[in-house]
């Protein structure tokens, strides 16, 4: 029904249509005595005139008023008024996601609107409230930025969805719907949590990952398709994106993600910063450089929200900061993105398990020296020996002692730094190596050569990780001792003096002098010399 312009409703005064769709009008409105500008939507006539239409909308209108969140839209008031059903909602002007997503949004900016979504979506649900039509023009934006879950017109309380909507009709948005929503079948709140899903991929590829050429078909491809490979995705963490929305999008309920709330928690990883200059020195000597003034990090890794949520209580008189990673696959990305000091890791997670992560944490030159404790429920004598095994440093039980976790973690992070410490001052020597053949012209990439070939010789020869990786490492500062040498002699065109030789032969043992006093410099001593 269209209203004029000037007509009432209740005590609102109806100032202009602002909107329309399927089911309602909506209409910027005004309440003189509370100074107030709202939104109201009036719905089609059989809700009011109907007892059994008329009984949804004041349900669906009681669920929605009893959502406070601040991402929610808020509901004023409702009513039926002249065979008129009506809801006073916040009004919100600032356009809509829908708006937005034309084109692919940055990843970072994507997770911080799903993060504040994802708790508005999982409070609905806690209070026994589906969305069932979640999609960009349902997502409001205000004057701020901050987004606003709206039109809850067509949710419901879960427990009256039989008694309700027996007559078999399927409501919602083709592109957004669920595979069961798409074969009228009964909904949980797994069913928002894929159409949650699909709003995701389609804020970070300007496009929804079903579409065909009828209503009918896009319904089936939710069904039968699987999720569309991401393009518009650059750079190593892509897989891991990928991986995120397609478990987010599973077919099966069962396999999605728990909450909305784990769905962004998995994404998160993907944007932490990486480290700063790590592409600066050789690859050999990419380890963190120590930093005394920086706070430390925990990455605490379980499937359970509420495990998390107790670890990181327990951690807030240490002086740390805790990140969390909801499954393993989470958890390497996130040590590969932005290392942590150290890592509390569960064992029994879907998917990967916690010895598995560990055994790759460990086989990593990159992450070899983290460490990592184990926090489970499992406490057989064979349970340890197999974490140890893994790799793991330490290894606790549930339910774990605040005290006694505080006193472990401070522990493994007292020793990390103290790796740290020694593994900063072999950085400098690398740096100072990379910086000598920077200045020598005559010399480029030489020492990245003979790091090279004295690699692949070692392999020829049959030589272990351990020694291969001196030899690597024995190649790219073999030739620090240089830095001693003064630069008429080192740049000098043509050939060198008596005296200028014998000086330019004194740069070994200058790099032996240099070199000497890391404790993991011993077997590169005779490589300089």
């Amino acid at each position: 029904m269209k209203l004029q312009q000037g007509a009432t409703i209740g005590a609102y005064r109806l100032l202009e249509r602002i909107g329309r769709g399927g089911m309602s009008s909506v209409y910027r409105a005004y309440h003189a005595a509370l100074d107030r500008y709202v939104a109201i939507k009036v719905l089609p006539d059989f809700f009011a005139d109907d007892p059994l239409y008329r009984e949804r909308f004041q349900q669906e209108a009681r669920s929605v008023a009893h959502l406070k969140h601040p991402n929610i839209l808020e509901i004023f008031d409702f009513g039926c008024e002249d065979n008129i059903a009506y809801l006073v909602l916040e009004l919100v002007e600032a356009g809509t996601l829908a708006d937005r997503v034309g084109k692919p949004m940055e990843l970072r900016e994507a997770v911080r609107v799903l993060e504040q979504l994802a708790g508005a979506l999982d409070h609905a649900h806690q209070h026994g409230v589906l969305h069932r039509d979640i999609k960009p023009s349902n997502i409001l934006l205000r004057a701020d930025g901050t987004p606003v879950l709206a039109d809850f017109g067509l949710a419901k309380m879960a427990g009256s969805l039989r008694r309700l909507t027996g007559s078999g009709v399927v409501m919602g948005t083709p592109e957004y719907m669920s595979p069961e929503q798409a074969a009228d079948e009964p909904l949980g709140p797994a069913s928002d949590l894929y159409s949650f899903a699909i709003v995701a991929y389609e804020m970070l590829t300007g496009r929804v990952p079903f579409q065909g050429d009828t209503p009918a078909a896009t319904l089936l491809s939710h069904v039968t398709k699987q999720m569309p490979a991401l393009p518009e995705l650059r750079g190593e963490l892509s897989a891991h994106v990928a991986d995120v929305l397609r478990r987010g999008m599973a077919k099966r309920a069962e396999e999605r993600f728990a909450s909305a709330a784990t769905f962004v928690a998995a994404l998160k990883p993907a944007v932490w910063p990486a480290r700063l200059g790590e592409n600066a020195l050789p690859q050999a000597a990419t380890r963190r450089l120590a930093r005394p003034d920086r706070q430390p990090v925990v990455l605490v890794v379980d499937d359970g929200e509420a495990n998390r949520e107790l670890i990181e209580a327990c951690l807030a008189g240490v002086d740390c900061r805790v990140r969390s990673a909801v499954d393993g696959v989470s958890a390497l990305m996130a040590i590969q993105t932005s290392p942590p000091d150290l890592v509390l890791l569960d064992v029994q997670m879907p998917g990967m398990d916690g010895y598995e992560v560990c055994r790759r944490i460990k086989s990593s030159s990159a992450s070899r020296l983290l460490p990592v404790v184990m926090i489970t429920s499992l406490d057989d004598t064979s349970d340890r020996v197999r974490a140890l095994e893994a790799g793991a440093d330490d290894y606790m039980t549930k339910p774990v002692d605040r005290v006694e976790l505080v006193a472990r973690v401070t522990s493994a992070l007292r020793l990390k730094s103290v790796y740290d410490s020694l593994d900063g001052a072999e950085q400098v020597i690398f740096a100072l190596a990379a910086a000598v053949e920077a200045k020598d012209p005559f010399t480029e990439a030489h020492t990245q050569r003979v790091a090279e070939a004295a690699r692949a010789i070692g392999v020829r020869l049959g030589y272990g990780p351990s020694q291969l990786d001196t030899l690597f490492r024995g190649g790219l500062i073999h030739d620090i001792g240089k830095i001693g040498i003064p630069d008429a002699i080192l740049l000098k065109p043509g050939p060198l003096d008596h005296d200028e030789e014998v000086t330019m032969r004194l740069h070994p043992l200058i790099g032996e002098t240099i070199v000497a006093p890391l404790r993991s410099g011993t077997g590169l001593l005779p490589i300089i010399r």
